[in-house]
Parts: structure tokens; C-alpha cells; sequence
């Protein structure tokens, strides 16, 4: 997993392509929380182009800093032509109060546009 940061429009971009390493996670979410204290909350894209599982420890903390951290999002893009994950993503999005919108991959200056708008 890379991610870029544009802490100015408040969005951090998140590239999947393979497995998510506990320090490449614990990389991502600081990368986040620098933009949550600089702005007060966050926009987030990911694009998943193949996603082969995380290790245990990224995985725990996902959770935790989800769920401590859900109003702290405004809006989430899924950039992903896998049909499991855009089937996770629908069913996450109930629960988050996030606006999340789903994108093909050919649409990513979309989804680049929809996370800088909110």
C-alpha cells in the first residue's frame, strides 16, 4: 500500500495493490490523522487493484481506528473493479456516517473531483 497526502484539499489517496503490511498501515493512518488535526476531518480515496488480505495487526487497527475515528471522515471513494470489495464497501458504508461513493477504475479523475468537492 502507497498513499499521497494533499493535506491543503484535506484528502489522503490510498493505493492497494497486493497485501497491507502492519507499517504500512500505521504509515497510512498517521499520514491521516496529520490531515484530521490540520482540518478537523478528512476525505480518503482508495483504489484497490488487487487487495491479497492484511496482516493481523493492520487489520486490529483498522477496526479500532474506525471506529474511533468515523466522524472524522467525510467522504470516502472506492476506486475497485472487484465485486467482493464493492460488495464490503456497500455494506460498511451503512454503518459509517461518511458519505462513500463507489468508482471503475477508469473513473478515478471522477473520484479524484467527488472526494475534493465535500
Amino acid at each position: 500500500m502507497t498513499f499521497e497526502t494533499d493535506t491543503q484539499a484535506g484528502v489522503v489517496e490510498f493505493l492497494v495493490d497486493g497485501g497491507v503490511t502492519r507499517a504500512e498501515y500505521d504509515a497510512g493512518v498517521a499520514a491521516m490523522e496529520a490531515v484530521i488535526a490540520d482540518k478537523g476531518t478528512l476525505s480518503a480515496l482508495a483504489v484497490i487493484r488487487n487487495f491479497s488480505g492484511m496482516e493481523l495487526g493492520a487489520w486490529w487497527k483498522d477496526v479500532s481506528w474506525g471506529a474511533t475515528h468515523m466522524t472524522k471522515v467525510r467522504r470516502a471513494a472506492i476506486v475497485t473493479d472487484s465485486t467482493w470489495i464493492e460488495m464490503m464497501t456497500k455494506a460498511g458504508s451503512m454503518m459509517v456516517s461518511a458519505e462513500v461513493k463507489l468508482f471503475k477504475p477508469d473513473q478515478i479523475e471522477a473520484a479524484r473531483a467527488w472526494v475534493r468537492e465535500g
